[in-house]
């Protein structure tokens, strides 16, 4: 007497546990990352617009030639 189920079934990959138990910690520690890299982004950004106003604030005034379209 042979049973009627296939001997040759693919083999089935469970879920592990510890995996799914782990998920949840991961999330905000990536919502964490994510906060700390756009104030990052942010913060820089700005103090390079505050280091170019600087800059343009202190370049010495040059004064313009306006005798270049003059033809008299």
């Amino acid at each position: 007497m042979t049973p009627d189920v296939p001997l040759d079934l693919p083999d089935q990959l469970l879920a592990h546990h510890a995996a799914l138990l782990a998920i949840p910690a991961f999330v905000p520690a990536v919502v964490v990352v994510g906060v700390v890299l756009y104030i990052a982004r942010k913060d820089r950004i700005a103090e390079r617009e505050e280091n170019e106003t600087l800059q343009r604030a202190l370049e010495p005034d040059t004064p313009h030639d306006d005798t270049e379209g003059d033809l008299s």
